[in-house]
């Protein structure tokens, strides 16, 4: 059995990283592991979408739509964009951040209202928030990974150095006070 997740944000947030982090994770675990970059890293601020598989015996790292047992969202406007990868039943996990693209002025409200009503078992964590209460947005990427690792059932990856793993516990700590929308 696979699990699969499409990872995705903005380029700058640290997204590659993430999944390096959770294919790490799961390696730790005994999984085959199979990670794709599908787009983005073309320019700081643009769109950038990861996929990772994991399992026994992955052999292909692309994840169909319609096909992700989880979404990952560092932006939210990018989990607006990538749902569309959820199987039934699947979750969205979203960072609660909406970085307003250029020319667009959108509602930070509205953004979220979308997300909480599209039926979608649904968590917004808040990974920026921790992130700066942490001294750097930097960090965001490493709560996220910690809030996952909890939701999945997957270690702390060996590699993180010692403010990563500050992040990670708290976002580990916001799973266990968070339900799902």
């Amino acid at each position: 059995m696979a699990t699969s997740l499409v990872i995705v944000g903005v380029g700058g947030q640290g997204v590659l990283t993430l999944a390096r982090w959770i294919g790490e994770a799961a390696l730790a675990e005994g999984y085959d592991v199979r990670i794709a970059e599908v787009h983005g890293m073309s320019q700081r601020g643009g769109s950038v979408e990861v996929h990772v598989r994991y399992g026994k015996d992955i052999y292909a790292p692309i994840v169909e739509e319609g096909g992700a047992d989880y979404v990952i969202a560092l932006e939210a406007l990018e989990a607006l964009r990538a749902y569309k990868y959820l199987k039934r039943g699947g979750e969205l996990i979203v960072n609660r951040r909406v970085i307003q693209p250029p020319g667009n002025w959108l509602e930070e409200e509205e953004v979220f209202k979308a997300i909480l009503t599209s039926g979608l078992k649904s968590y917004i964590v808040p990974c920026f928030d921790i992130a700066i209460e942490l001294g750097s947005p930097l960090y965001e990427n490493a709560v996220m990974l910690g809030f996952f690792s909890q939701l999945a059932g997957l270690p702390m990856p060996p590699s993180l150095d010692e403010r990563n793993r500050e992040a990670f516990r708290r976002g580990a700590l916001v799973y266990n006070s968070l339900a799902p929308y």
